[in-house]
């Protein structure tokens, strides 16, 4: 029962901080944020096969994947870092680093303590390498996408071509 309350909050709880949020912002980012859920997503899976870690009591039982942490509190938490950040990777990498520290220590061992989750093989210094090199390819996929979105420049040369 307290597995499934804290399932539920650490998936509404954090949509809750967007509210005053400018919404061309959130779409700056949702194709970040909308990569770096379904890289988390396909990590679970791997983790169900090398039994890195287990979920307890998922809100969806049929999946492997943690609903309410990958639509909730990571979701919003990688929002908020690159909404702080992004631009400036030195302190986007520190911000990582404080977050993927609290998630890989503090909180893992209270989400164990919930019984919400178990690691397994997977050690907690190696979930925190995990989560800092997912965030190099957040920002790598965010840089990808910023240069495909940004209007092209026709130079003369491409003009004089379009005009024959």
């Amino acid at each position: 029962m307290i597995a499934r309350l804290y399932n539920v909050i650490l998936l509404i709880l954090p949509w809750l901080t967007l509210f005053k949020t400018d919404k061309q912002t959130f779409k700056r980012y949702l194709p970040v944020l909308t990569f770096s859920s379904l890289a988390i997503a396909l990590l679970s899976e791997l983790a169900r096969s090398f039994k890195w870690w287990r979920v307890r009591k998922p809100l969806v039982p049929r999946l492997t994947s943690d609903i309410s942490f990958i639509f909730g509190g990571f979701f919003i938490a990688n929002f908020w870092v690159f909404r702080l950040t992004y631009g400036k990777f030195i302190p986007y990498m520190l911000l990582n680093a404080v977050f993927d520290y609290m998630f890989a220590y503090p909180l893992t061992t209270l989400g164990e303590k919930l019984r919400v989750y178990k690691m397994g093989t997977l050690s907690r210094f190696n979930l925190f390498l995990m989560c800092m090199g997912m965030a190099v390819a957040n920002y790598l996929y965010q840089m990808f996408i910023d240069d495909a979105l940004k209007p092209k420049k026709l130079s003369t040369k491409g003009l004089l071509n379009q005009q024959k």
